[in-house]
């Protein structure tokens, strides 16, 4: 299932660049609202399928607090860089800016919360700092 998740994920990263390249002169708000266009779509459905009554009764916004509010700001405003990164850069750039983010935020998780690092989660850092070493030599080489 995680082969499966995996080609999944690279497969829509691929084609959201492209999307994202295909037309260069359109503004990147615009191009943003198209793919986020879809995703309302399958929300709405899976909103409509899984929790009708519960948004009927209560309304759409019950349970929703200032942290909430902020975690959509924070994700919309995520949304808007990473089109940035994929229009202005490629998906590679994209997937390697991600993995530095987690890493940091657990360096960050260790001094503030105390988070213990594994062999796995350091196996793994050092297999995307020699990733991104290879990619950023080979592009100098070019």
């Amino acid at each position: 299932m995680a082969i499966v998740m995996a080609l999944l994920s690279g497969f829509a990263g691929v084609y959201t660049e492209a999307i994202i390249k295909k037309r260069p002169s359109r503004n990147i708000n615009v191009q943003n609202f198209w793919l986020y266009v879809f995703g309302m779509c399958f929300n709405a459905v899976a909103m409509l399928v899984q929790d009708f009554d519960a948004v009927m009764n209560k309304g759409f916004f019950h349970g929703y607090s200032f942290i909430t509010v902020l975690m959509i700001f924070n994700h919309a405003l995520s949304g808007i860089a990473v089109s940035m990164v994929m229009k202005y850069a490629d998906n590679v750039v994209k997937v390697y800016s991600t993995s530095v983010a987690m890493l940091l935020t657990a360096v960050v998780s260790v001094f503030l919360f105390g988070f213990h690092l594994s062999l796995a989660f350091f196996l793994g850092t050092v297999v995307v700092s020699v990733a991104i070493y290879l990619h950023s030599a080979g592009k100098i080489q070019r």
